[in-house]
């Protein structure tokens, strides 16, 4: 359970010294010393949530090849331990950062249980992404090299270890095209106390609906052929 935690945690730890220490980054919104390692570590519970549904699902078919040509059941069980030991490192993380904010004296705000529907919407775009790359890993099997370019390319591209603020007008404009932005966002101003605004959850989940409408579609009409691949 140690090393499922220890490498978020390092990266935490890294990116606080880093870029609030070193470089001295500050939220223009919130003047307190610790702001920037909660927004920081908001940021990263809910992407590394997201990411580890997406890395761990991406190889369920693959990995359990044996077991699904041996058993009959519901394939998609095979995601229920990807959900719950994603989940359970995520909470626990995040109750670290509690527990952190606590000894900080940081303001604690009825804006915590907006961190709820955020992994709530964090989960959902994580698990049905992960479904269709599982899917697709089968018959192509590049995908997840793929996949793991892409994830460093959006982590960059989404506001996680940088506050929004700092872009330009029409760069930020554009983040509302990236449907992670408004998941980390909640979950950012949840902690720090900020307003949150659930609506901006509508695309993510959208998003997430169509994703896992394509990937119920290509499971559908590729399930012999899956079989056969795998």
């Amino acid at each position: 359970m140690v090393w499922l935690l220890l490498p978020p945690i390092v990266m935490v730890l890294i990116y606080t010294v880093v870029f609030s220490t070193i470089m001295r980054a500050r939220l223009p919104e919130l003047d307190n010393q610790y702001a920037y390692s909660i927004y920081l570590c908001a940021g990263i519970i809910v992407w590394t949530f997201m990411l580890e549904l997406v890395q761990r699902g991406k190889g369920v078919f693959l990995e359990n090849a044996n077991l699904i040509k041996k058993s009959s059941f519901p394939r998609m069980v095979l995601f229920v331990p990807v959900v719950l030991v994603a989940l359970f490192n995520s909470l626990v993380l995040l109750m670290l950062v509690l527990i952190f904010m606590l000894i900080a004296d940081f303001p604690l705000s009825v804006t915590i249980l907006g961190f709820i529907p955020a992994l709530a919407a964090g989960l959902y775009l994580g698990l049905t992404v992960g479904v269709l790359a599982s899917i697709l890993n089968v018959f192509f099997r590049d995908t997840g090299q793929i996949v793991d370019i892409f994830s460093q390319g959006l982590f960059w591209a989404t506001p996680i270890v940088y506050p929004v603020t700092i872009l330009p007008e029409r760069i930020q404009a554009l983040m509302y095209f990236n449907p992670v932005f408004s998941v980390i966002r909640v979950a950012q101003n949840s902690l720090l106390g900020m307003p949150v605004d659930l609506v901006s959850l509508v695309p993510a989940v959208l998003f997430a609906t169509f994703v896992l409408v394509a990937a119920f579609l290509l499971y559908k009409r590729s399930y012999a052929d899956l079989l056969d691949q795998i």
